[in-house]
């Protein structure tokens, strides 16, 4: 087994094992552990580096990217994110179901060959957009990854949808590119919290600003320094990963 610090300790890897999808009875009997391809993909999510590079002692890069494809397209990595959402607010003495969001969106430099990409022209980034929502805790609830040129208001609202499902909801804050959205729904309340007029310069907003410091946790996986993934999807999943890296590390 390879030795890298980004793999998982035998702790870690018994709070996610169950999600992964164990191999049929008379099938195709997998050569490599569930544990190394996944020490694998968070490997390349630490490190940034690209799949052919992935170091030898790691299962080959190709049957790596299979199963991480395969994983993403059943929403594995997104459903590990919300196990472990429970479990870091139970730790921290929390209720499971969070009584507030926080929304906000990140543009990031793309590679390339990216399926989907624009130009933010306000922050002159060429690429894709990340929208994020998270709790005060800055642990992430859902995402949405678009082009850069998207307005902002578009993913909140089918942010929406996602958020009606917390009994608990009770308020979300949001910035001015939201104020769209900003309003009374059911059970909830969206809400603009913008810096005062007067203020200069960055000033951090009040519980809103754990926002940016989840960006700022996310930006530190290698991987999402740069919006590399073809498959928007797949960004997704990066994000998602590199999300659950950060609470097993805490967990742990």
């Amino acid at each position: 087994m390879s030795n890298y610090p980004s793999n998982l300790t035998d702790n870690q890897w018994n709070l996610i094992k169950d999600f992964l999808p164990e191999t049929k009875n008379g099938g195709y009997q997998r050569k490599h552990s569930r544990r190394e391809m996944l020490n694998a993909i968070f490997y390349i999510n630490k490190t940034g580096c690209q799949w052919r590079y992935l170091p030898g002692d790691f299962p080959p890069w190709n049957a790596v990217y299979s199963y991480f494809r395969r994983l993403s397209s059943k929403n594995i990595f997104e459903k590990i994110n919300t196990h472990l959402n429970k479990k870091v607010r139970v730790n921290d003495g929390r209720d499971v179901n969070p009584s507030l969001f926080c929304i906000d969106s990140q543009s990031v430099h793309g590679d390339v060959n990216l399926d989907e990409k624009g130009t933010d022209g306000h922050k002159k980034v060429k690429g894709r957009k990340r929208h994020i929502v998270t709790d005060v805790m800055g642990l992430v609830f859902f995402c949405i990854i678009t082009a850069a040129n998207v307005s902002d208001i578009h993913p909140g609202r089918e942010f929406i949808s996602d958020m009606s499902s917390n009994p608990r909801l009770q308020k979300v804050l949001v910035d001015a590119a939201y104020q769209g959205i900003a309003g009374e729904y059911s059970g909830f309340k969206i809400e603009v919290s913008s810096k005062k007029p007067d203020q200069e310069g960055f000033v951090p907003v009040h519980k809103r600003w754990v926002v940016e410091r989840t960006f700022a946790w996310l930006k530190r996986q290698r991987r999402l320094a740069r919006d590399y993934e073809f498959d928007s999807s797949h960004q997704r999943s990066m994000v998602y990963i590199g999300m659950a890296r950060i609470m097993l590390n805490r967990l742990s």
